[in-house]
């Protein structure tokens, strides 16, 4: 499968909903037609002229404004992972040939996930979290714990680049262990504006 590329020194999760301001023509042709087409394109971390080979397939989730000048306000959605296997660059815009990542989220033990569910629950009842808990209970795998945190690029670079499953189950466990272990009393989990969503 081969789509258009849009690099950026940031990094998008599947399932996560993120605001984008496009501005540069070849952005503003490429998002016009992924809206006509209703097509995917792809997010890739771009930092120093280096491609991360490992990227997200987005879909423009809403447009939330179209100006004059043809530049957009959209919130894109992070579909599923993606491997490059190779880049080209046409009319001024990379695209990739690239593979979906199979997740294999079946493998993962429903034990262990649920033990660290329980410990996200703890998490936020520890930090107030003004959430809804029945909404939080239903979670599936490891991109429903991130959609709705606010989360550095990096973190969010090194998370998507996890290999499988079970290793991004255990970062959570991890730094959620970092934050129940913690001695202060104020326990900062930044959740994402509903507005988003």
């Amino acid at each position: 499968m081969t789509f258009p590329l849009f690099p950026l020194k940031l990094s998008v999760l599947p399932k996560e909903v993120l605001p984008l301001h496009i501005f540069e023509e070849r952005y503003k042709k490429m998002i016009t037609d992924c809206i006509k087409t209703n097509s995917l394109f792809g997010i890739i971390y771009k930092d120093k002229g280096e491609f991360s080979k490992i990227g997200c397939a987005v879909k423009i989730y809403k447009v939330l404004n179209k100006y004059e000048d043809g530049k957009y306000d959209i919130l894109i959605e992070g579909c599923y992972r993606f491997k490059i296997i190779n880049y080209m660059k046409k009319n001024n815009i990379w695209f990739g040939e690239i593979k979906e990542i199979d997740e294999h989220y079946d493998l993962m033990d429903p034990k262990i996930f649920n033990y660290i569910l329980d410990k996200y629950l703890k998490v936020l009842l520890s930090n107030n979290a003004n959430q809804n808990i029945q909404e939080e209970l239903d979670k599936s795998n490891s991109f429903d714990f991130t959609k709705n945190l606010v989360i550095p690029s990096q973190i969010k670079k090194e998370f998507l680049e996890l290999e499988d499953e079970f290793t991004r189950m255990k970062y959570i466990e991890n730094f959620l262990d970092n934050l129940l272990n913690s001695n202060s009393n104020n326990i900062n989990l930044s959740v994402k504006d509903k507005v988003l969503n």
